[in-house]
């Protein structure tokens, strides 16, 4: 079975150019994209009944609840009181607080310079990265975390 990175990411353009660098990097793991906050909330619903399970994501910080065509309800009421500045934290607690996702590792990332998130939760990283970024640190993360999985760390 292939390795699977979960992109959770609501830029077109962001996605696409890191769809992109993913592919060319690790051509042989199966890459799927999460647009939204709302879309990783149901992803994460089909995880616990046994489908998608990534064996790492990465995560923008700031999404958006849906996109603007979507037909939803309202966002939950943290997501209104606090936006999407924070959405992919969110997400993280999601996932930690379950026993079935709390492992899977999670790179954070965002385009803007944010101080406050240089410390993340043990077992993640966090990297500021833009479209014009070099990737190899980001690669170089992926790999290693992957290895850590594959020995049983």
């Amino acid at each position: 079975m292939p390795i699977k990175i979960l992109v959770v990411e609501d830029d077109y353009l962001q996605s696409e150019w890191l769809l992109e660098k993913l592919k060319e990097r690790f051509p042989e793991y199966e890459i799927e994209l999460c647009p939204t906050e709302s879309d990783f909330y149901r992803y994460h619903a089909e995880i616990l009944v046994g489908k998608h399970k990534p064996d790492i994501v990465l995560m923008d910080v700031m999404l958006k609840w849906t996109d603007a065509t979507a037909e939803m309800p309202p966002p939950p009421e943290e997501v209104i009181t606090v936006g999407y500045f924070e959405a992919g934290l969110r997400c993280r607690i999601l996932m930690r607080n379950h026993p079935m996702t709390k492992d899977i590792p999670v790179i954070l990332y965002t385009q803007l310079e944010r101080t406050d998130l240089k410390e993340v939760e043990s077992g993640d990283e966090y990297i500021h990265l833009r479209k014009d970024s070099n990737v190899v640190p980001l690669f170089e993360t992926i790999a290693a975390f992957l290895d850590r999985r594959r020995s049983g760390d």
